[in-house]
């Protein structure tokens, strides 16, 4: 019988591995499925981390999508375990009974990033609806990422709850791209825009010395706030027992001290926050990029 779902992907969805971790040519230990977090270098980390400890000869193939995309390329058997960022969409996956949720994995969130110049007089803290509404209302150039992302539909309900859709009245000051999140949040830097983004793009571009014109103007102060996006771990219905024992090994202390620190002594910064920490603490706020680490002053140019 031909399984069917309800989950809707944007796009093609991919099969093709973006990277093999571990030791190329071996046999394969499991697929992995992930969108955010794999162009920051974590993944690698993590997967060669665990090939070292109970799989040296084998290899990890990481095969890059959207998070939505991601859950598809599991239900099309393209890979074995996924991270990804939409708890609807996981438990509507779950609930159909052609994935396993297995837990969070790491935190990650959103932040809405805009020039320092701040042409929209955006103050440092307020909540993303004033904050797309100052926006909307001088006129000042957003960037969006129309690609059914997770950041897309985080980004659009913002909008929503301001009863404005510009995504479908296209006003002038508002641009639509299919960019990749590291290559919108360089576009939008470059250009002086503001743009949904998130923390760990944020600062593996700073790490990159590729933006140097933006800052935070927004992001979560507690585990409970809108703009987490939080990453889980889900396997299919029938896992294999290496990506059981990968998702063991994720969710156990090694790994979560790998995933705290990642980043820290590159950018200056944590890019992600381990399960227990409940969001990444160390603020973003008002800092600038400079010198390939997140620096913390001045605001008062802002």
């Amino acid at each position: 019988m031909t399984r069917t779902t309800a989950l809707q992907a944007h796009g093609a969805v991919v099969s093709t591995p973006s990277e093999i971790y571990g030791e190329q040519g071996g046999p394969v230990a499991f697929r992995l499925g992930n969108g955010g977090a794999g162009p920051t270098g974590l993944l690698k980390l993590l997967s060669q981390s665990f090939l070292d400890e109970q799989a040296p000869d084998s290899c990890v193939p990481w095969i890059c999508n959207h998070s939505r995309a991601t859950q598809m390329a599991l239900f099309q058997g393209h890979v074995d375990v996924i991270l990804v960022y939409e708890r609807d969409q996981e438990k509507l996956s779950a609930d159909e009974g052609w994935a396993q949720e297995m837990g969070i994995a790491f935190h990650d969130h959103f932040v809405v990033v805009g020039p320092r110049g701040n042409p929209a007089r955006v103050e440092l803290g307020d909540s993303p609806a004033v904050a797309f509404k100052k926006i909307a209302e001088s006129g000042a150039p957003f960037h969006s990422r129309a690609d059914g992302s997770a950041t897309m539909v985080k980004e659009r309900h913002i909008w929503s709850q301001l009863n404005l859709s510009p995504w479908t009245t296209t006003p002038s000051w508002y641009t639509q791209t299919t960019l990749t999140p590291a290559e919108a949040l360089v576009k939008a830097d470059a250009a002086g825009a503001y743009l949904l983004s998130d923390r760990s793009t944020l600062l593996r571009q700073t790490q990159l010395g590729t933006i140097s014109h933006s800052t935070v103007f927004y992001e979560p102060t507690s585990s409970s706030d809108f703009l987490m996006n939080s990453c889980a771990a889900l396997v299919s219905d029938k896992p294999s027992e290496m990506a059981l024992r990968f998702v063991t090994w994720l969710l156990a202390d090694k790994a979560q001290s790998i995933i705290a620190e990642y980043g820290r002594v590159e950018a200056g910064l944590p890019f992600f926050a381990a399960v227990g920490a409940g969001y990444a603490k160390s603020t973003l706020l008002g800092g600038y990029p400079s010198g390939g680490k997140w620096r913390s002053w001045p605001r008062a140019s802002l």
